[in-house]
């Protein structure tokens, strides 16, 4: 009974963060979420996949949203929300694991509350999105999960491993190397002469990688090179990865403090601070340190107290290989996509550390009061991480969407726009063209976004005012003004 209480609570939890942005906006979330939702319609509406393109190549969130839309009887842009939905189900697989190691019911719903909390604000933004890696998320957790079971079925892990190389690239890439990770756990134990676990996951990595090497080719037959991978990267990814491991056999206190300086530089270049791309982020707070400081505690001691277990030890390795990688390899925008796919992954094994510690706080005298305390202020900080991503500029509306709709058949001319908008456009097949120098009678269209944080350009912000000097901007004719979205004639360049 107490068990389900806790899976209750957990699930309501996760379940408000990561529809939180759809019920107060109305929207998805994030721009990719506009391209999935119109290859659902497009396999609705034909019946059967097809796959011409990038976003066809990974086709797992646009058979979710479809199959759940058919089956459900849901208009596809609500079916999207199912994607959010079973990202909020990771948390079971996080309770899975967590009690597994432990053997302890609080530091599973720890590990589970810290993923929700976590004071990098990742699973929020993250599990909000609609694309592809949030489509593959609940089955990487699952099948970490699935690791701690003591014997492995060959039909379950063709389906698991399947489902996660046909949901997204770099999922597979992280799953892949914690089974790396996994191996070299097992050959150490093989020196000394402990190989419960060798056959099971070597025959795992196997079925694994075959399957990921054999659709990359087949993705490679279809839309060409598609990696960002050189020579130089492979060498600096497998540098990584021998440095990482080699100081987790090194003792208990080296991986805490290659931790201890870690997750603060990974907390800087998540605000922006880092890599070389402007970004419309308020300065850290000192109440944002307090949380991260009051997160890092038990982190770390969870990651002492159980620094030799096998599946501790395999995540931490693949985990921070991947974030090392991220900010050895360059700070600049392909280093901070690289590290933002790279901190999802990050923040599990966080989350999994931090939780694994209760068991042994509460032990303590006044551990509950520090349980207490810490809960509160991560409670704020999440508070905090929803307002961020309801507020982001990245962030879709509602209104947004229905005033578009409304506009599309009124205007014959494209309409200048920036990405965000651009994504929404593109769905709803109004007639476009992304920001440039503006041209005399040339029609524009701006969010509220726009006007308060400036245009957004791929991964960069830059000021409305380099595209729409005031003189410009005081001189159009306003055609539309919905609150949301404006569309404007420019009259004087």
């Amino acid at each position: 009974m107490r068990e389900r209480l806790i899976l209750i609570v957990i699930l309501a939890f996760a379940v408000f963060a990561v529809l939180s942005p759809w019920l107060v906006n109305g929207a998805p979330y994030i721009g990719d979420a506009w391209i999935h939702l119109k290859k659902a319609e497009d396999i609705i509406a034909r019946g059967r996949l097809r796959f011409e393109e990038y976003n066809d190549m990974w086709p797992l969130v646009n058979l979710i949203i479809a199959f759940y839309s058919t089956v459900l009887n849901l208009p596809p842009l609500m079916a999207t929300q199912i994607i959010p939905f079973l990202v909020s189900l990771s948390t079971i697989n996080l309770y899975i694991i967590s009690s597994r190691i432990s053997r302890n019911s609080y530091a599973a719903f720890s590990t589970c509350m810290a993923l929700i909390l976590i004071p990098l604000y990742t699973f929020i933004t993250f599990g909000s999105a609609v694309m592809k890696e949030t489509a593959a998320f609940y089955i990487s957790t699952l099948l970490i999960a699935y690791l701690l079971v003591s014997s492995h079925s060959l039909v379950c892990s063709l389906l698991l491993s399947f489902g996660l190389v046909v949901g997204h690239h770099f999922a597979s890439l992280a799953l892949f190397i914690l089974l790396l990770s996994v191996l070299a756990e097992d050959v150490s134990d093989l020196f000394g002469g402990d190989v419960p676990y060798l056959k099971r996951d070597l025959v795992m990595a196997s079925v694994f990688g075959v399957l990921l090497f054999s659709w990359s080719f087949f993705v490679l037959s279809k839309v060409g090179w598609f990696l960002p991978v050189t020579g130089n990267t492979l060498l600096t990814a497998m540098f990584a990865w021998f440095g990482v491991y080699v100081v987790s056999r090194m003792g208990r206190s080296s991986p805490v403090v290659l931790q201890a300086l870690l997750i603060p530089l990974a907390a800087l270049a998540w605000r922006g601070c880092l890599h070389d791309i402007p970004t419309p982020v308020n300065p850290i707070s000192i109440w944002e340190v307090r949380d991260l400081i009051i997160f890092m505690v038990p982190a770390l001691m969870g990651l002492a107290f159980y620094w030799r277990d096998r599946v501790v030890r395999a995540m931490f390795v693949s985990t921070t290989t991947l974030i090392v990688f991220s900010l050895v390899s360059g700070l600049d925008h392909s280093g901070l996509i690289v590290f933002t796919k790279s901190l999802h992954y990050y923040c599990v094994f966080l989350a999994l550390v931090f939780g694994l510690s209760w068991s042994l706080i509460l032990r303590k005298r006044f551990g509950s009061v520090f349980l207490v305390l810490a809960s509160v202020c991560l409670v704020l900080a999440s508070i905090f991480g929803i307002s961020f991503a309801l507020n982001g500029p990245g962030a879709y509306h509602g209104v947004e969407y229905m005033q578009l709709e409304g506009l599309r058949d009124k205007l014959g001319e494209p309409l200048v726009m920036d990405l965000k908008l651009y994504y929404l456009s593109e769905y709803l097949d109004v007639k476009r063209s992304i920001f440039h120098k503006l041209g005399q009678d040339e029609y524009v269209l701006l969010t509220r976004s726009n006007l308060v944080h400036g245009v957004l350009l791929g991964y960069i912000w830059v000021d409305l005012s380099l595209y729409m000097p005031y003189h410009v901007m005081f001189s159009c004719d306003r055609l539309f003004d919905g609150g949301y979205l404006r569309v404007l004639r420019v009259n004087n360049v």
